[in-house]
């Protein structure tokens, strides 16, 4: 009786050096990824985008969420700033062993428009981050038409009703 416990307990002892050598490989391999895993940190600002590379050496960006058309932008100052166009953009980081999971940015569309004075003159000036599309009518009927990209200004006769939007 005393023989079979003493193999069971040698049994046992075995299956536990085996799950113990599992758990270390599966925690070093676990620790080594995390320690690898490409990380970057980002903030929006309307539509400014700045990438902080932890340990990353390229941003992988695309329109697309199957990256058919991929651009990408190098971290080697480990601090980037990239103007983007309002929109949906998925992008992921790599670095020498891994490329990271994919993740997506909306940058909104923001529309915007000032009348400036200067010298008694009247100007629109285009505020926002898309073009716009202004009509100018008079009495009701339509007597202009003014496209005006981001930051874009032009001169304007003060008659008239002007109505603008995005322009496609």
């Amino acid at each position: 009786m005393e023989l079979i416990k003493m193999k069971e307990n040698k049994k046992f002892g075995k299956h536990r050096m085996i799950i113990a050598g599992q758990i270390g490989f599966l925690l070093i391999v676990f620790g080594l990824v995390y320690f690898l895993y490409p990380k970057v940190v980002f903030d929006v600002e309307g539509d400014l985008i700045r990438f902080n590379s932890i340990n990353s050496n390229v941003i992988i960006m695309s329109k697309n969420p199957d990256f058919s058309n991929p651009k990408y932008v190098n971290l080697e100052d480990k601090e980037i700033l990239i103007k983007l166009k309002p929109g949906k953009y998925y992008w992921k980081s790599a670095n020498n062993f891994i490329i990271s999971f994919e993740k997506e940015i909306e940058i909104d569309s923001e529309i915007g428009l000032r009348i400036n004075e200067k010298d008694g003159e009247k100007e629109l000036q285009n505020i926002g981050n898309v073009k716009l599309n202004i009509t100018r009518g008079e009495n009701g009927v339509l007597v202009g038409n003014i496209i005006l990209d981001d930051k874009q200004f032009e001169m304007i006769e003060d008659e008239g009703k002007y109505t603008g939007g995005q322009a496609e």
